[in-house]
C-alpha cells in the first residue's frame, strides 16, 4: 500500500496508461484525418463521423498486406467501408504498401504532399494506447505544427474481449501494452522520437 492510501499496483498501472493513452482534450480544423493501418474497422466510424462534420476534407489511409491476413490490405478495406458511408474516393489518400506505423508515415508522405502540400495539422485515428503512434507522426511530417487525437478502444488480440483505459489491466493485452509502454519510454529517452506535449488543443511538438 503506498503511503497516501493507494495501493502501489493501481500507481503502476496509471503511469502505464498516461505514459501510452494517445487521448489529449481539444478537436479542430485541420488539414487532413491520417488512419494508421489496422486489421480492424474500428478506425472507420471516426474517420467518417470528422470527414461528415468537414473538420477535414481529405482522409489518408494507410496500409499494406496484414502480416496474418496477407490478402487483407487494411487501406482498402477501410477505403471500401469509407466508401458504403458515402465518403467519396475523391476524398481519400490511398497509400497499400506499408507495414509498420514508421512506414504507414513514410510512404504516405509523399501522397499527401503532392496532392495538398506540407501539412500543419492532422486529425490522427489511434488505439488509445498508440501514443507512439503520434510521435511517429510528428517525426515523419515535420511540417506538422498540431496533432489532435481520436481514439477507440481494441479488442484484445488474443480473447477479443474489449477493453478501455480504464479496464486494460484486467485484459489479456495486458503484457502487450506493458511492453508498449516501455518501448516508446526508451524510444523517447534515446531520442528516435520527438517530445509531444499535450496543451488543452491536441498535441503539439515540444
Amino acid at each position: 500500500m503506498h503511503s497516501g492510501g493507494v495501493p502501489a499496483m493501481d500507481l503502476i498501472n496509471e503511469e502505464i496508461a498516461r505514459g501510452v493513452d494517445a487521448h489529449a482534450p481539444g478537436l479542430g480544423p485541420a488539414d487532413l484525418v491520417f488512419v494508421f493501418g489496422s486489421t480492424l474497422p474500428d478506425a472507420v466510424l471516426p474517420a467518417a463521423q470528422v470527414l461528415e462534420t468537414q473538420l477535414a476534407r481529405t482522409v489518408v489511409l494507410t496500409g499494406g498486406p496484414n502480416r496474418r491476413r496477407p490478402e487483407h490490405v487494411e487501406s482498402e478495406e477501410h477505403a471500401r467501408l469509407l466508401l458504403a458511408r458515402g465518403i467519396t474516393s475523391d476524398q481519400m489518400i490511398i497509400e497499400r504498401e506499408s507495414r509498420t506505423s514508421v512506414e504507414n508515415v513514410a510512404l504516405a508522405r509523399p501522397l499527401i504532399e503532392e496532392r495538398l502540400g506540407p501539412v500543419r495539422t492532422v486529425i490522427a485515428v489511434v488505439k488509445w494506447w498508440q501514443q507512439r503512434q503520434l510521435h511517429v507522426l510528428a517525426a515523419g511530417m515535420p511540417s506538422v505544427e498540431r496533432i489532435y487525437a481520436i481514439t477507440w478502444n481494441p479488442p484484445a488480440r488474443t480473447d477479443g474481449r474489449c477493453y478501455d483505459r480504464t479496464t486494460w489491466a484486467l485484459s489479456s493485452d495486458r503484457d502487450r501494452i506493458e511492453r508498449e509502454h516501455a518501448y516508446l519510454k526508451d524510444l523517447l529517452h534515446r531520442g528516435e522520437l520527438p517530445p509531444l506535449v499535450a496543451d488543452g488543443h491536441g498535441w503539439t511538438p515540444g
